[in-house]
């Protein structure tokens, strides 16, 4: 049967034409802001789902920096500082929509690196796409049209980069973003900083114009990143009016107050905005009348009551100071997260969380609270020395533990024996270097020697120390913090002496020691990572049979924070460094070797800082063995000073791994007595001691 097929119908003439003329017809002038309420619909799944312009969010601080995005404005760069969280990055996402819409042109995005570029692609861009129907419908069809990499639309394309030398000389754009700017190197590919690098790109669209929107928050100080960005553009912030009496003020951090000496959550539930002028109260329930009131004020211009006056400086860069204040977070929570940060300082002397929140919340780079003080001198550790009362040697009155740490040299292991006390106080007790083997005669060469290791079980690992109260009795090491950097070589000799201590002898009749007792460390050059991250274990390096080797790689750039807080501390007490009366000048100088610069510690050349990275090393096993906290119940009644029964004479410990000590005998009197058999460094032969529990 012979089929017939039908002819191909004809389509609209009206309305191909139509769609025609629509593709050609010059786009309608609307502010990017204006596209954003008319194109963009949120969802977000737990917070304000709906259209942009509706949202319950105050947002008018958004609104001028992303209007200096339209072509039609002055400024090339727009550069904004702030908070996370707090609409920075919405901002680009809203010229993005803009610019397909109604002002096609190519454009490209940059993040850190090129893991971050793909996560806002698929977290952010992509979503975009699917809120917004009046950009998804303007993308081509072409499979290659739609990657992680690169966005088609009708009229132009969304590149996603990062900061590399050859993606800023791949090609030309006239339209860029930097995002999260303080991340990216400040010198790529030894070329120059980011934002100079697309400027370079953009040559051959200067007379036409060009667009850099740059955002961050702030991480590298004032003379590098995002802040010396915005203080060189027209530095514009937020202004409000007081609801009482109607004189203007920024709204900035400045303004909280709340109550500063009590819990975190009676600073939160204390907080308000104040006036400076009346000393208006302004609750969390006013953020949104005062943001109704807000306006941006920039160089040349002045705040008044209702509105600002004068003329801003002419610059080619818009620049806008983002605050914590009139971002999402409710006050309640900025004053709970600082005071919580601030209690951290004060019982651990760690900025860390201090950091975080300034950088992160408040939108601003964080200052050192030792940056206004002048560095601890040589000579004021001398003089403390001298109104120590105690000696090198001896274990004063308040130690509760004592920890080791050693330092390799080319022929020498540098020893530090650091005691530590309630509230964070430590006390240095001993500093030594050992040159030779046991013979007296043959140099060390810990790099190169494996078997020259054997003698820190003898100098180091088996010392004790007598209580300056009764030298009779003596005190034992906790823990032994040893320091592996330097050369493959030392980290294999490391290794390989951790694991015969762990094993014992027979023959040196030496026990074997728990794996707890020695801690191998390795200093981080990550300063912005957690203070002890979990430890690293090297399959490659590990004995079959015994307990797995790990590796602790601590970020001694805080750590030596803490440590530089706590030599600060004039008086005895909480935190407080004490040093003995004949600890060298020559260690007192090590310990003031390093200089901060930048937010870095480093050390100039030439100089010995071998005491300075004892001491800190001796905070970090502390930190390892019973947290930050420092919660000293933790530490085992063998590492104790040892306490006298009554009349009963307790034996002098010796050196002798195989003896067994004696418990002293209790008193008939005082709080009940539990036996416990706690596990010490060293297994010879079973142990007995005492713990005291008191009622609550």
């Amino acid at each position: 049967m012979q089929q017939t097929r039908e002819p191909p119908k004809f389509g609209n003439a009206r309305e191909a034409i139509r769609r025609a003329f629509r593709d050609v017809a010059f786009p309608e002038k609307i502010a990017p802001s204006e596209a954003a309420n008319r194109h963009r619909f949120l969802r977000n799944p737990g917070a304000y789902s709906g259209p942009w312009k509706d949202s319950p969010e105050p947002s008018q601080h958004l609104e001028d920096p992303t209007n200096s995005l339209a072509m039609t404005s002055t400024y090339a760069i727009i550069a904004v500082i702030g908070p996370s969280q707090m609409g920075k990055s919405e901002i680009g996402n809203n010229w993005q929509v803009h610019s397909v819409i109604y002002d096609p042109a190519d454009m490209a995005f940059y993040s850190p690196t090129r893991e971050l570029t793909a996560s806002y692609v698929t977290t952010q861009i992509n979503k975009l796409l699917e809120e917004c129907p009046d950009v998804a419908a303007r993308q081509l069809d072409s499979a290659s049209a739609d990657n992680i990499y690169l966005k088609q639309f009708r009229g132009c394309d969304w590149h996603f980069l990062w900061p590399t030398g050859p993606n800023f000389r791949a090609r030309p754009f006239s339209r860029g973003r930097l995002d999260d700017y303080d991340d990216f190197d400040q010198d790529i590919g030894d070329q120059g900083d980011a934002v100079s690098l697309f400027e370079g790109r953009t040559t051959s669209f200067q007379g036409y114009g060009w667009k850099l929107y740059v955002n961050s928050s702030p991480k590298l100080g004032a003379k590098r990143g995002i802040e010396p960005l915005v203080a060189a553009g027209t530095s514009k912030r937020w202004w409000v009016d007081c609801l009482s009496c109607g004189d203007p003020f920024e709204m900035a951090w400045e303004r909280l107050d709340f109550q500063r000496d009590g819990t975190a959550l009676e600073a939160a539930s204390t907080v308000y905005l104040g006036c400076p002028t009346c000393g208006g109260v302004h609750g969390q329930k006013d953020k949104p009348l005062l943001m109704k009131t807000g306006r941006w004020i920039g160089r040349g211009e002045r705040a008044v009551t209702g509105g600002k006056t004068g003329v801003i400086e002419p610059n080619a860069t818009d620049s806008y100071w983002f605050d914590g204040t009139f971002g999402l977070a409710p006050w309640s929570t900025l004053a709970r997260q600082y005071r919580t940060a601030e209690l951290r300082f004060e019982e651990h002397q760690d900025e860390g969380p201090l950091k975080s929140f300034f950088q992160t919340k408040v939108g601003r780079n964080y200052v050192s609270r030792s940056s206004a003080d002048a560095p601890v001198t040589a000579d004021a550790l001398t003089e403390r020395a001298e109104a120590s009362g105690y000696k090198m040697g001896v274990v004063p009155d308040g130690i509760v533990a004592i920890t080791m740490t050693v330092d390799l040299g080319i022929d020498r292991f540098s020893v530090m024996a650091v005691g530590h006390g309630v509230g964070n106080r430590t006390w240095i007790i001993d500093r030594f270097d050992i040159l030779t083997l046991s013979d007296g005669i043959t140099k060390l060469e810990p790099f190169r020697r494996r078997e020259h290791w054997s003698v820190l079980y003898e100098k180091v690992l088996s010392r004790t120390y007598p209580l300056q109260r009764d030298p009779s009795l003596r005190m034992k090491v906790f823990c032994t913090g040893i320091d592996t950097g330097g050369t493959d070589d030392a980290t294999d000799n490391a290794y390989a002496w951790w694991s015969d201590m762990v094993t014992g002898s027979r023959k040196a009749r030496r026990a074997a020691l728990p794996a707890t007792a020695i801690m191998l460390l390795k200093g981080g050059n990550k300063p912005g990572s957690r203070l002890l991250p979990a430890p690293t274990v090297d399959a490659k390096r590990q004995v079959k049979g015994l307990p797995e080797c790990e590796l602790w790689i601590p970020n001694v750039n805080r750590m030596k924070d803490i440590a530089d807080y706590r030599m600060r501390r004039p008086a005895p007490g909480p935190a407080y460094m004490d040093i003995p009366t004949d600890f060298p000048a020559k260690a007192i100088a090590e310990l003031r070797a390093e200089e901060k610069v930048e937010g870095l510690w480093e050390k100039p050349e030439g100089v010995r800082n071998e005491s300075w990275d004892l001491f800190v090393y001796a905070l970090v096993v502390m930190l390892r063995m019973i947290g930050l906290d420092q919660n000293l119940t933790n530490v085992p009644q063998w590492a104790r000073p040892p306490r006298p029964k009554g009349a009963a004479r307790i034996a002098e410990p010796t050196n002798d791994p195989d003896a067994t000590p004696q418990p002293p005998t209790p008193t008939p009197a005082g709080p009940r007595v539990v036996q416990a058999k706690p596990t010490g460094p060293t297994r010879p032969k079973p142990r007995r001691s005492v713990r005291t529990v008191r009622s609550h």
